[in-house]
């Protein structure tokens, strides 16, 4: 069979007779579906029918393409996996599905509506030439984690909601489920919080509620839920700017390192209103703490702390996420979930830093050292404790990661030595893509449960939407298919599948990927 346009891989793919099918007649498909499937399911094809492949989708009691929902055991697919890990939605849903395309047409069976919005996201990666066509093959599918996200930071660099919809639907492309919303930093505060407003009144942009909400809302429409993060207790330099009583009356060791102190009374009354906000936020069962870097922070205060939070969160009936350093809360439990971040290739290079750092801040970096060093101990706590562990290694899965080769074109050329943080190795989408979670070494020394998958963007470097879409692209795609497909694929099987998406990533808002001058 040639090489199907598919990423992420599915579970099976068998050919049959006669080799392409047409889909439809003069440029209108015919579309069945069942009584009481979700809208937005037939908007999204719809929409991208439209979009990728000039087709006119139009809805029937019978057609060229056929959808079915039903119980998986009826449709015959228990033999496709039901997913590992940990279930990030508000309620769980099977995404198993068949796609059958022969004679009759196209015929997708699925488990549920989410599952038919799967199988239809395949349908249209598989849709080529004109008149349009799909090959004839059967398809049966299903994902290998529940959890398959993205960490997009928004702090660093604002992403209008409109840009967030486009990242929503790109990830929907792919068939991640999580968009993992970093709103919070030292350099900005994006959300607003109605008890301390003047976090979001200093000129800087940032998401009203309603702009949330409707972003949460764009984003459950194509099977997406949005986990909100306020990363504290450090990281809130921002906070501190706007509500300097937060330091109570301790004297920073920088002013850009700050943390909220459990012992000062105004920092546990912010963390409370803050929090209380999130949860009204957070569609799903989950609410991300944070609790990475706590940079200058006492071992026992920031033990006190991420537990006083945990316990607000948990009390208010949502589960915790945070960064791997949570660990050494003792606190987090098999209903939590462990964000494992730091490689075990990417070593805290103190002498280095020190070289490029002032001599005032060479004290506060011997300490964030000592703090590196114990993250080996993070993941083997973590087990002991029950915790599952979510995928998010630098290593293999931080996307602001340099490119290693020179890229095709001058314009992106250029963007290559501005995007990208510099204090990572620069290295190729093929060697970005030679890993999976199922073989992960230093999870499976710890003894971790893999909670799931989820890739990162950090815009410290990104300066535009284009930027983004640069470090993006094509290693998110490299990030989902991790995610959702069973099997150990190599680049040389996933590259020529992924070459032929430049389309439609065009047609989704993101014209600026990263394209080698020389692809592997």
């Amino acid at each position: 069979m040639t090489t199907l346009p598919l990423v992420p891989l599915p579970a099976r793919i068998t050919a049959t007779p006669p080799g392409r099918v047409p889909l439809g007649t003069s440029g209108t498909v015919v579309m069945a579906v069942p009584p009481g499937l979700a809208p937005g399911v037939t908007e999204w094809f719809t929409t991208w029918a439209r979009r990728l492949h000039d087709l006119d989708v139009r809805v029937a009691a019978s057609g060229h393409v056929t959808v079915v929902v039903d119980d998986p055991a009826a449709l015959g697919l228990a033999d496709v996996r039901p997913p590992d890990g940990v279930d990030p939605r508000p309620a769980a849903a099977d995404e198993r599905y068949r796609l059958t395309a022969g004679p009759d047409g196209v015929l997708v069976e699925a488990a549920s509506d989410e599952a038919a919005f799967r199988g239809l996201t395949t349908l249209l990666q598989l849709i080529g030439a004109q008149p349009a066509s799909v090959p004839s093959v059967v398809i049966e599918d299903g994902p290998a984690y529940a959890w398959r996200g993205l960490s997009l930071d928004v702090a660093r660099h604002y992403s209008t909601p409109a840009e967030v919809r486009r990242v929503i639907d790109l990830i929907s492309w792919y068939k991640l489920d999580v968009l993992h919303l970093h709103l919070t930093d030292t350099q900005a505060w994006r959300a607003e919080v109605a008890r301390r407003p003047r976090l979001t009144g200093a000129g800087e942009p940032f998401y009203s509620r309603e702009e949330l909400d409707a972003i949460i809302a764009y984003a459950a429409e194509r099977y997406v839920t949005v986990i909100p993060e306020f990363d504290v207790p450090g990281h809130v330099a921002a906070a501190f700017a706007a509500y300097p009583e937060l330091g109570g009356d301790a004297e920073p060791a920088h002013e850009h390192v700050r943390y909220l102190d459990p012992e000062v009374p105004e920092a546990v009354a912010f963390t409370r209103d803050v929090l209380e906000e999130v949860i009204r936020l957070a569609p799903g069962p989950f609410v991300h703490l944070g609790a990475d870097e706590p940079f200058g922070m006492p071992v026992q205060a920031y033990r006190r702390f991420v537990r006083e939070a945990h316990a607000q969160l948990r009390s208010a009936g949502k589960r915790v996420v945070a960064w791997q350093e949570a660990a050494r809360a003792g606190c987090l439990g098999e209903h939590d979930v462990l964000q494992y971040w730091i490689g075990p290739d990417n070593p805290f290079d103190t002498e280095r830093l020190k070289a490029r750092a002032p001599v005032a801040l060479h004290t506060l970096i011997e300490e964030a050292a000592r703090m590196f060093a114990l993250a080996p101990g993070d993941l083997p706590a973590a087990a002991a404790a029950g915790v599952p562990v979510l995928v998010s290694s630098n290593t293999m899965l931080y996307l602001d990661r340099p490119y290693a080769d020179p890229a095709g074109d001058e314009e992106s050329e250029r963007r290559r030595h501005h995007a990208g943080h510099p204090d990572y190795e620069a290295r190729s989408p093929a060697r970005a893509f030679d890993w999976h979670p199922s073989v992960l070494p230093e999870v499976a020394a710890a003894g971790a449960r893999v909670a799931g998958v989820e890739a990162a963007i950090w815009c410290e470097t990104v300066e535009s939407f284009d930027d983004l879409a640069f470090l993006l692209l094509p290693r998110l795609a490299g990030a989902a298919e991790k995610a959702w497909t069973r099997q150990v694929t190599e680049w040389g099987d996933h590259g020529p599948r992924l070459a032929r998406h430049v389309d439609a990533w065009r047609a989704l808002g993101f014209r600026a990927a990263y394209r080698p001058a020389h692809p592997e």
